[in-house]
Parts: C-alpha cells; sequence; structure tokens
C-alpha cells in the first residue's frame, strides 16, 4: 500500500504552524489615540501606532512588547506555548476597569495612591501593604513581607493590632523611608485581619491578608490575574503600571 505522502505532508505543515502560531497581546498601556488599554490583538493583527506615541502590549507568556510610534505592522510576538487566552481577557478587563473609573471617590482615591504608582518598581513594591489604605491585600510569601508608606510622610509611630486576639506590634517609622519589614512578632495569616493605626493619621486602615500559591503564575501577567481574581484589584493594577514603566 502507497503511504498518503501528499496528506501526511499537509497534516505535519497544519501541526506545526500551529505550533508556532504567535501569541495574542493584551495592550496594559498606550499614548495612541486608537489604540485603548485593554484591547486584546489577536495573533498576527496589524497595529498602527502614530509618529511620538507609545503602546506596551503583554503576552501570557510574560512578554512584553514596546512599540513607538510610527509603527505599522504586525508585534513582533513569540511563538505561543498552550496559553489559554483566559489571563488575557481577565487582565483586559481589570485594565478596561481601571480607565473606567471616573467617579468623585475614585478620583479621590486615585489620588491617594498615586504616589505608589509613581514609588512601586518591583514586585516586591506592589506586594507591600499600604499601612494607610486597608482592604485586601495578597502576598506570595509571609515571611517575606513588607509594609509601605508614602515616603513624603512625616515620620510616625506604626501600630498594628491582629483582629483575631490581643497580638501586637509597635514601632517607628523612619523619615522617607518607601519599605519596612512585617514585624516578626506578630505572625501574618492567610484570612487574617489587622488593624494599622499610625500617628498623625486620622484614621485606622484594616487590611486582610491573602497568602496565594507562587507556583500557580510563572509571569507578572499571570500574577496580575491571580492578584485580580483573589480581591487584591489595587495590586493587579499597580503590577501592571510596573510592568508597562518598565518596558523597553
Amino acid at each position: 500500500m502507497r503511504p498518503c505522502w501528499p496528506y501526511a505532508m499537509a497534516f505535519t505543515l497544519t501541526v506545526t504552524a500551529f505550533a508556532a502560531r504567535a501569541e495574542d497581546l493584551v495592550v496594559i498601556d498606550s499614548t495612541a489615540a486608537e489604540v485603548k488599554v485593554g484591547a486584546v490583538v489577536a495573533s498576527g493583527a496589524s497595529i498602527t501606532v502614530p509618529d511620538k506615541a507609545r503602546v506596551v502590549l503583554a503576552a501570557e507568556s510574560g512578554q512584553i512588547i514596546t512599540l513607538t510610534g510610527p509603527f505599522q505592522g504586525v508585534p513582533p510576538s513569540k511563538a505561543a506555548d498552550g496559553a489559554s487566552g483566559r489571563v488575557l481577557t481577565a487582565i483586559s478587563s481589570l485594565v478596561k476597569q481601571s480607565q473606567n473609573e471616573t467617579s468623585s471617590v475614585g478620583a479621590v482615591r486615585a489620588a491617594d495612591v498615586k504616589w505608589r504608582a509613581e514609588a512601586a518598581k518591583s514586585l516586591q513594591d506592589v506586594l507591600a501593604i499600604d499601612v494607610a489604605d486597608g482592604g485586601d491585600v495578597c502576598l506570595y510569601d509571609a515571611n517575606a513581607a513588607a509594609l509601605t508608606r508614602n515616603p513624603a510622610s512625616p515620620p510616625g509611630t506604626v501600630t498594628i493590632h491582629a483582629m483575631d486576639g490581643d497580638a501586637m506590634a509597635k514601632f517607628d517609622w523612619p523619615k522617607g523611608a518607601l519599605l519596612q519589614p512585617w514585624p516578626k512578632q506578630l505572625p501574618l495569616g492567610d484570612g487574617k485581619a489587622y488593624v494599622i493605626e499610625v500617628s498623625g493619621q486620622s484614621e485606622a486602615a484594616m487590611t486582610t491578608v491573602h497568602i496565594l500559591p507562587p507556583d500557580k503564575a510563572s509571569s507578572d501577567l499571570q500574577r496580575a490575574a491571580q492578584l485580580a481574581d483573589s480581591g487584591c484589584d489595587g495590586q493587579a493594577k499597580l503590577l501592571l503600571k510596573v510592568m508597562a514603566k518598565s518596558a523597553k
């Protein structure tokens, strides 16, 4: 029986083409009016970036692509490796939500945390617990937990109380410091809540901590989706800002 070489060759080429298919991309930052933040750019799709504009795209694998105008063509993404598209969908929704936060409450909050977007440069900065903010905070390693505060704030005394008992910690925050380690005498627990008071601050902040499995995300984009899925939207958005800032 003669082998069906034409059919076998066609099948091989089809499989190879599928395996080499480039990744879909999501726009995480853009100064181009026609390229919206949150848009998903399908594999092989062309994009136009006008002169002097900048667009930053991210792939689920962790690849970051920066396009500086003038540019017209297909972004140079790598071949996909089992990307599901779920992460891109989650990130697209997250950044669109961030863009649409136009209420007065949202505007005030954005002003309050603007310093973090400017100061954050790494994942450690993103995961740090803001002593003035409160809310849900996600961590990957409780032993490496850190606190953060606007470095322009005056020095003060920080007092942290565990909500499920009498445990507490108290220490002085140095002038100009961005980060301080979480006090070792106050253990962190998944799902545990803590009240943070800072001298000179009118209101205390209550933070609920979530410890996430580090092996479930292999790229910063996947971590951002994981943070958002875990209720830590603020950290997810901040991580995307860090990614966009550090993109070359």
